[in-house]
């Protein structure tokens, strides 16, 4: 690791910046719109949504770890705007479906969903929306190849293992997305709440087919700005084991064999990952994961229908709950000074444990009748502990980050075991998913909302687990080291 790493003048941090900007901006728009769309369209059901996030995760936990390999041997530039590309047309493809589903079929669409209907309008409902769960998919898929390339490996690059900078980067990474989150909702929301669902669709397919023009050219630019990002010669292993194999050699090659040597190398990659310390740190934030108590589209499709709150308060509740999550980038700086680095982890995630635990609570007493609102302390309670713990939440996030980040800062495979992560985080959105599925009336929901705290209590025992294996130790008391 080194010592200190060159200054970053402020123009190129501001295009790095604006690069993520605009790719977060659109990615989040899309992630709230088509859960959005899809509660409008199939109103009586958690199902679409569902189905929509099981299958996104489920690639999402198949195929994180080729796209980590990808990231490591394939040149920066090509491999970014390659994945732009992708983002940019499945996303205008999607939206193209979704109006499909709002215009002409939007009578028949929900009835159709349980095989109500003509043959003709059952099928195309139903061919239309497992299209859109495809894209929703491969929208997850390129997600994840962004999120290695640039917040995990270019970053990386760029401060060049330093401790410092890497804080002050990947704080102002996180806050980008947490504003893109809050920007994005409050937008769609507005046209959907003064225009219309299919306008709404209309503007946001206009936008991501202008977005992929400056994008690919805003990575240029950024690219550009960092020499340092240019691949040389010899970067990353080249050990037989881990150098890609040339097209003849894999056109050569038999399906079963490429399948055993592909099974191979993710038993090789999980059993290293696996023995690693920061093992127990990543499975910590994974477990995170498993939770209905954020702004999904499955939290989003109860409180839409179980208790009667429309787009805007919504969105608006959302937001709130970005601007917690902005102050939680402030506060995990603050911590780490003051605490070190472990401790704040520690302190985060049993922060967002005691947020959560009455708001658990909130699903079980005083929610009213169905499709009302219920009494207002229980409102409060259930919006105001989700926005508080999302302080906790960002905070930890960022001291996970930063620790996976000096872990594997210096190893040969470093994406890909980053991407190993990324796979741990959609297990456990997939077993969200599941969970939904198997309780997907509105009315089931609390049961979901009380395995969701669980697991996040669970989150900090594994932590607690870590912080023993790299600290030998738990609690300082009276200057003594203990547990």
């Amino acid at each position: 690791m080194s010592t200190s790493s060159p200054p970053i003048s402020r123009s190129s941090l501001a295009c790095l910046l604006l690069q993520h900007t605009s790719s977060t901006l659109g990615s989040a728009a899309y992630d709230f719109a088509s859960f959005l769309f899809l509660i409008q369209i199939f109103p009586d059901t958690l199902i679409p949504a569902s189905l929509a996030g099981l299958c996104s995760t489920g690639c999402g936990l198949i195929f994180s770890g080729y796209i980590g390999s990808l990231v490591d041997r394939s040149m920066r530039l090509p491999f970014v705007r390659t994945i732009i590309g992708i983002q940019k047309t499945v996303q205008a493809l999607s939206y193209s479906l979704f109006l499909l589903l709002l215009i002409p079929l939007r009578q028949s669409a929900a009835k159709a969903f349980h095989g109500h209907g003509s043959l003709t309008q059952v099928s195309s409902s139903w061919t239309i929306l497992l299209l859109i769960i495809a894209c929703s998919a491969s929208l997850g898929l390129s997600a994840t190849g962004m999120t290695v390339a640039i917040e995990r490996d270019w970053i990386t690059e760029i401060a060049h293992g330093d401790p410092v900078v890497l804080t002050v980067l990947n704080t102002y990474m996180r806050r980008i997305d947490l504003l893109s989150k809050l920007i994005a909702p409050l937008v769609v929301s507005l046209m959907t709440s003064f225009g219309d669902y299919p306008l709404a669709t209309g503007v946001l397919f206009g936008l991501s087919i202008l977005s992929c023009a400056t994008e690919y050219l805003w990575i240029k630019v950024v690219y550009d700005h960092f020499p340092v990002l240019e691949r040389q010669k010899g970067y990353r292993s080249t050990s037989d084991e881990s150098r890609p194999l040339t097209r003849s050699a894999v056109e050569g090659q038999s399906v079963p064999r490429r399948m055993i040597e592909w099974l191979a190398r993710e038993k090789r990659d999980w059993t290293e990952f696996v023995k690693l310390p920061i093992f127990f740190s990543s499975s910590s934030m994974a477990l995170i994961h498993l939770t209905t108590l954020s702004y999904d589209g499955t939290f989003i499709s109860y409180i839409k229908a179980a208790r009667g709150w429309d787009d805007t308060i919504i969105a608006s509740m959302r937001g709130l709950c970005l601007v917690t999550g902005l102050i939680g980038t402030a506060v995990m700086p603050l911590l780490e000074r003051k605490v070190g680095l472990e401790r704040a982890g520690a302190w985060s995630i049993w922060f967002e444990v005691g947020c959560l635990a009455p708001v658990a609570l909130a699903f079980f007493y005083g929610t009213g009748r169905y499709g009302e609102h219920g009494p207002v302390w229980n409102s409060v309670i259930l919006f105001g502990g989700i926005a508080l713990s999302r302080i906790g939440l960002w905070s930890f996030d960022l001291c996970q980050l930063k620790e996976l980040q000096l872990a594997l800062d210096t190893h040969p495979r470093r994406n890909q075991l980053t991407a190993r992560q990324i796979s741990l985080q959609n297990l456990f959105d997939l077993l969200k998913y599941v969970l939904t599925l198997t309780a997907s009336s509105p009315a089931c929901f609390k049961w979901t909302a009380l395995v969701s705290w669980l697991a996040i209590v669970g989150g900090g025992i594994l932590y607690a687990v870590y912080l023993r294996s790299v600290r030998g130790h738990l609690l300082h008391l009276c200057g003594r080291k203990v547990l």
